[in-house]
């Protein structure tokens, strides 16, 4: 996507512009009317030409089209030189744009029109906007312009899409329409350069960071001995050139660090590499199935209600998720019957009980064509301009993702983590942005088969608790909290040592025994970090342990909380004195050895005995080291 400008560029970048049109034009601030129009005999043949050299890419422009319209915005598609085009809105309002001259046949180069959004983004080839005040000539003071230049497979300048608006000195609107432009721009690129290399290996590559939530992958073409042939707009940012023209003709291993063949080999795989400048890029080669354009769905929307399965499957990684617990079992259910349905849900649970754990085992159940998972932590979130920036352009982002999703058909998920710590101004903009996707029916697929945002947040205590302290919004929290999903605390699942045992084996890489002493102990625990404390606990007893057997010696004794329940049955004998108890004192040595990889003096000393106590009881019990 075409990035936009900081104020400090665009800033420096307009006051030059002025200059220029004061100085070096001789421009007039107050004329009537400045802008100049050509006749539509002349347009004519520049439309024709655009759509030639575009590919014919009609369909993104009429649904800029729309959303325009739908705004009350205008539309305006230009050519290299800043002619006028084409000019699509609302029919009504559309004669106050004319009236002020942003008409079709209508010229925006800067020696004419003077500081204005097409001659500014075609000249800084980046997205840009020029508010009322900003334009140079009084009579466009009353709009806002938006621009984003469109560039072919080489990244030669096709022209400029803007949008113009009745300006009102709202960041909003110029950030909105920033993203859907820059959007649009680089999904037109994105096509011809397919169809321009699609005989040569496309390698697709991006920022590891995932903060832009509408930013595409940007595509190098290479050719058998791996030298770049073309890049798309963006590339060269990633590596810290100056310009597309700087990677061409250059090894694609020296300029990424990379060797491309062993994504060739596997296009599926994602590899994550570091850059030469530093950050962390991810890597992968588009499949014939990753270039193709007809439009998929997360359903087949021509289902009817007789055909769709009565009973949702629960998918293999929610399973896992809720080994050993019929309880859970239920939760997986209803969260991934929520998230298909494109229904917003909250998931609650103590610290380690598995909210991060259930919503990648969502994500891996649910695998489709292009998915990009954007996480926001909230308790991260403060009051600086940059994090409101940073929040507010993500929703207008995910607006752009419900309303112009269907160009790629990429699939937009959403996770506030943490959400009972948002800040006041994001939970009004958090609102704002739910409240439209209700209003629009967009994340119901029964109306619209389109990808649209999914919407997950979670938090440690009941997001009710904050609501009732007046820390959140409760308007807010009904439409988030279409379904509570609340995972119960560790302590309260069933056969807790059956979900212990697989743990160990995903740790272990085999599977390991447990004895019944360090099962009883593992049931009968508190527990207080959950499956985290647990899968901890498990570690560490591996590693102190012979890594494919746990005794209750191995688990580590800070980590146990037994609870009040069983405390009555917890002797809490000292080690000397476990020959009277269950724990008897032949699997007591036999543990400690086993634990101690059978070094006696270790073992020994794990369990408080001598070194010559030890060998004595081995003799009494028939323990002998195994050949």
């Amino acid at each position: 996507m075409v990035e936009t400008n900081n104020s400090l560029q665009f800033g420096s970048a307009i006051s030059e512009s002025w200059e220029r049109c004061e100085l070096k034009y001789k421009l007039v601030r107050d004329a009537a009317r400045p802008i100049l129009r050509l006749q539509s005999s002349e347009v004519a043949p520049r439309l024709e030409e655009l759509v030639e050299r575009s590919g014919g890419r009609q369909g993104i422009i009429s649904q800029l089209a729309q959303i325009a319209a739908n705004a009350g915005h205008c539309l305006v598609v230009t050519d290299t030189d800043g002619v006028s085009v084409r000019l699509e809105g609302a029919d009504q309002g559309r004669s106050v744009f004319e009236e002020n001259g942003i008409a079709v046949g209508s010229c925006w180069d800067e020696r004419i029109a003077g500081t204005n959004g097409v001659s500014m983004a075609l000249s800084e080839r980046d997205a840009f906007t020029i508010s009322g005040g900003n334009h140079y000539f009084s009579s466009l003071r009353p709009f806002a312009c938006t621009a984003a230049p469109i560039f072919d497979a080489e990244n030669h300048t096709l022209g400029a899409i803007s949008l113009a608006m009745l300006d009102r000195n709202n960041s909003s609107d110029y950030l909105f329409a920033s993203q859907l432009l820059g959007t649009a721009a680089d999904r037109i690129q994105r096509v011809l350069f397919e169809k321009q290399f699609a005989d040569s290996l496309i390698i697709s590559v991006s920022s590891a960071d995932g903060r832009d939530l509408l930013k595409r992958d940007e595509l190098v073409a290479l050719n058998e001995a791996g030298i770049i042939l073309g890049a798309t707009a963006g590339t060269h940012r990633l590596v810290g050139e100056k310009t597309p023209a700087a990677l061409r003709g250059k090894a694609f291993e020296l300029v990424f660090g990379t060797d491309s063949k062993a994504m060739e080999t596997v296009p599926e795989r994602v590899m994550s590499v570091r850059s030469m400048n530093g950050p962390v890029l991810n890597f992968s080669a588009l499949t014939k199935r990753d270039k193709r354009t007809s439009p998929v769905s997360w359903k087949n929307p021509k289902t009817t209600a007789s055909q769709r399965p009565k009973r949702i499957r629960l998918a293999a990684s929610l399973r896992q998720l809720s080994i050993g617990s019929d309880r859970m079992s239920a939760l997986c259910t209803r969260a991934q019957a929520h998230f298909r349905k494109g229904l917003p849900f909250l998931i609650e649970g103590e610290s380690g009980t598995g909210k991060t754990a259930l919503i990648a085992a969502i994500l891996e159940a649910n695998k489709f064509d292009t998915t990009r998972v954007t996480t926001v932590d909230c308790a991260s979130l403060g009051e600086s301009e940059q994090d409101k920036l940073y929040f507010q352009t993500l929703l207008e982002q995910a607006r752009i993702a419900g309303s112009f999703g269907v160009a790629d058909q990429e699939h937009i998920v959403l996770v506030f983590e943490n959400v009972d710590e948002l800040p006041e101004l994001a939970q009004a903009r958090l609102r704002m942005l739910m409240g439209e996707i209700e209003t629009d029916g967009l994340l119901l697929e029964e109306q619209n088969s389109e990808p649209t945002p999914r919407i997950i947040a979670t938090c440690r205590q009941p997001l009710r608790v904050a609501v009732q302290d007046g820390l959140f919004r409760d308007d807010l929290y009904f439409l988030l909290a279409n379904t509570i999903v609340q995972l119960p605390p560790l302590r309260h699942r069933e056969r807790i040592e059956t979900l212990a045992g697989e743990i160990a084996r995903q740790l272990a890489g085999e599977a390991v025994q447990i004895t019944e002493e360090a099962k009883s102990l593992i049931s009968c625990s508190d527990w207080p970090g959950n499956v985290r404390e647990l899968k901890n606990a498990l570690q560490q007893a591996l590693m102190e342990g012979d890594g494919r057997r746990i005794s209750r010696l191995d688990l580590p004794e800070r980590t146990i909380s037994v609870s009040e329940t069983h405390k009555a049955l917890e002797t809490r004998q000292s080690y000397s004195d476990r020959s009277n108890s269950t724990y008897d004192e032949q699997t007591l040595i036999q543990d400690a050895l086993i634990g101690a990889r059978w070094n006696v003096s270790r073992a020994a000393r794990n369990i408080g005995m001598g070194r010559a106590t030890i060998h004595r009881k081995m003799k009494q019990y028939g323990i002998a080291r195994p050949r």
